[in-house]
């Protein structure tokens, strides 16, 4: 059992050297590029784009294709039904939109660790008014939710092989088996997530979080790479949005 989306392949590339709040920004940008495509030929712009942030994130292309395991249904669902709707040239277009959303979000977050995409995100709410201990609370919980996730996916694997090896079988048909056996994963699960959240609760009263003010370990800096890697994605928008309307 493995997640794509949430986990970090640590690199010496200059897409993982960007500052979070750039990619952030810039993964806004490449998502709307692509939903505002409205025809298979304005795809070669977001396409050439990924392939050259691809290039430069040093993360071989079999990753990628690999991260789009986990969406393969829902992509060839959607492709099936256009398909019966408009043809053979809708159910590609949408095959590629869906595609390429998810690409650019598996490298977000294959390029940026999950402590600097919240602290990115803590020091982007500050613009919205709000106050530094809401940020700080707000921060702390999204970083914990997308470091847990792929520890609880990994003890379910756990679970799930120390269960087989006690003779369960996941591969027996009917709602009784099905249930059953469900139950023998959640039931660990949720007594080894609760026991995760009182250890981390420990640490976190050890460190006197909430009692004086939080310190950071990273410290943001806005750099020139970031203002250029901003500015293709800009550049990027742009030229969708000219193709879409010489093609009215």
């Amino acid at each position: 059992m493995k997640l794509t989306i949430g986990k970090y392949i640590p690199k010496d590339s200059p897409i993982h050297m960007l500052d979070p709040r750039a990619k952030m920004l810039s993964v806004l940008l490449q998502v709307t590029s692509v939903m505002l495509v409205k025809n298979l030929f304005g795809y070669i712009l977001p396409v050439l784009f990924f392939i050259f942030f691809l290039i430069a994130s040093k993360i071989k292309p079999v990753v990628y294709l690999r991260s789009l395991k986990s969406m393969w249904f829902l992509i060839i669902f959607a492709m099936v039904v256009q398909y019966f709707i408009d043809g053979l040239s809708a159910s590609i277009y949408i095959g590629l939109r869906l595609s390429l959303i998810f690409l650019f979000a598996s490298m977000f977050t294959y390029t940026t660790p999950p402590l600097l995409t919240a602290r990115g995100i803590v020091d982007g709410l500050k613009f919205l008014g709000l106050k530094d201990e809401q940020r700080e609370d707000f921060g702390m919980m999204l970083a914990i939710s997308i470091r847990f996730i792929p520890i609880l996916l990994d003890e379910a694997d756990r679970i799930i092989k120390a269960q087989t090896s006690r003779g369960a079988r996941y591969s027996e048909k009917g709602i009784r088996n099905k249930l059953s056996a469900l139950t023998s994963i959640i039931i660990p699960l949720l007594v080894s997530s609760l026991r995760k959240a009182e250890e981390l609760s420990l640490a976190l009263q050890a460190r006197k979080y909430g009692v004086t003010k939080r310190s950071h370990y990273y410290t943001l800096h806005w750099r020139v790479a970031d203002t250029v890697y901003l500015s293709l994605n800009v550049a990027m928008f742009f030229g969708v949005l000219a193709i879409r309307f010489v093609n009215i």
